[in-house]
């Protein structure tokens, strides 16, 4: 159904993304695959949107992908449904292509120019897992749960958390997660750098609002260009990330918002920031 995905923009420029199967727990079908990969996808577009915030509906934020769907057409995936039973579609190439484009949410959440969040409350599962560590920041309530939980179907991971979980806790703490797929529980999360932050659980929407309001009030093309350099600094060479970050620092000191910066400095104001 289209309401597997909820999504919401504030005035503050704050659009929440909800994953929104909660009798599932919030489960990956194959529509919300779709919804997800699209509204990040606008999300990077939409100049109204400062910050994004991933989460999900009830007690749990995903469980990963719904084996009950495996196998399953999208019935809003014109192709899918047109060739759900053909044996070409159905075979390793074309599955492995489908399953590619299925990580473009994650990597949009990680690529796009503007702070994503991960609000984390329950079970952090699988995919769910991938789609967290895909974020910039995340944010757990003290009764989340993490797990990779991919072994325990005898599968190797997806939604690119692979390369993401390695890059938060490093190789050897991702393969033990990755070969056991014990679970975690907030404190064991954040103690390994899994998760940013752990707050109580009556306070996590109102502990990630604030600091996405922080984060929204902000230059919109520094942040932009701020996060294109710290992702190069994670796999390019130090030669080229110097080359970005100068040519960064010059365009960012070029903006309509750093020059409201500096008049709010010699002003003793805050500076309000218009994205230009």
């Amino acid at each position: 159904m289209e309401t597997d995905l909820l999504t919401n923009l504030d005035a503050n420029g704050i659009l929440t993304l909800t994953m929104n199967r909660p009798e599932k727990r919030n489960a990956l079908s194959k529509a919300m695959e779709r919804l997800l990969q699209q509204a990040t996808r606008d999300a990077a577009l939409d100049p109204a949107a400062r910050v994004v915030i991933l989460t999900g509906a009830g007690a749990a934020f995903c469980a990963g992908g719904d084996v009950n769907t495996f196998g399953q057409a999208d019935p809003g995936d014109a192709l899918g449904s047109k060739y759900a039973s053909d044996p070409i579609w159905l075979d390793v190439e074309l599955r492995n292509e489908r399953l590619m484009r299925s990580d473009e949410a994650p990597m949009n959440l990680h690529r796009m120019g503007k702070p994503t969040i991960a609000m984390v409350r329950g079970a952090a599962a699988g995919a769910g897992l991938s789609l967290a560590a895909s974020c910039d920041f995340r944010i757990a309530s003290e009764k989340a749960i993490f797990t990779s939980a991919f072994s325990k179907i005898g599968a190797s991971g997806d939604y690119l958390g692979s390369y993401f979980i390695t890059k938060l806790v490093g190789a050897t703490k991702a393969k033990e997660l990755y070969f056991f797929s014990d679970k975690l529980n907030a404190q064991q999360a954040l103690e390994i750098g899994l998760v940013d932050r752990v707050v109580p659980d009556d306070k996590l929407e109102e502990e990630t609002l604030a600091f996405a309001k922080r984060l929204a009030g902000g230059p919109p093309v520094a942040y932009r260009l701020i996060k294109q350099n710290i992702n190069a600094a994670m796999s390019q060479r130090l030669e080229d990330v110097m080359a970005m970050e100068s040519r960064n620092m010059v365009r960012s000191l070029n903006t309509e918002d750093s020059k409201e910066a500096v008049r709010a400095f010699l002003e003793k104001r805050e500076a309000k920031f218009s994205g230009r």
